[in-house]
């Protein structure tokens, strides 16, 4: 993996893609979504909780450190305690798990 053309690379900082901040079923089917538009082709557990998403969902993203990388992860929440549960971003990335889009001003690139 190459993670220079990851979303949030301290070294280029390539934008994250927006997302939306509160989904409903009433919306979408939560089953049969496009991965083009959502990441992934159905949202059926809480990535934070592992509890059953009913009713909405919460997307954000968030810089994490994995192994020795840092990598942008796409969180499917079920609630915005779910959310507030996250652990703390990776020091040097966006601060706080978000959703993405050209406002979203990240740290300077680099380090």
């Amino acid at each position: 993996m190459s993670t220079r053309v990851l979303y949030g690379n301290f070294k280029s900082r390539p934008p994250f893609p927006r997302l939306r901040a509160v989904t409903s079923a009433v919306e979408v089917d939560f089953a049969a979504l496009d991965p083009d538009v959502w990441g992934c082709d159905a949202v059926r557990t809480c990535s934070v909780c592992d509890g059953p998403v009913d009713g909405e969902f919460r997307q954000v993203w968030i810089s994490s450190l994995v192994a020795t990388d840092v990598l942008p992860l796409l969180v499917n929440a079920c609630s915005a305690a779910c959310v507030a549960a996250l652990p703390q971003p990776y020091p040097g990335y966006l601060p706080t798990p978000h959703t993405g889009g050209p406002n979203i001003v990240q740290p300077a690139a680099g380090r």
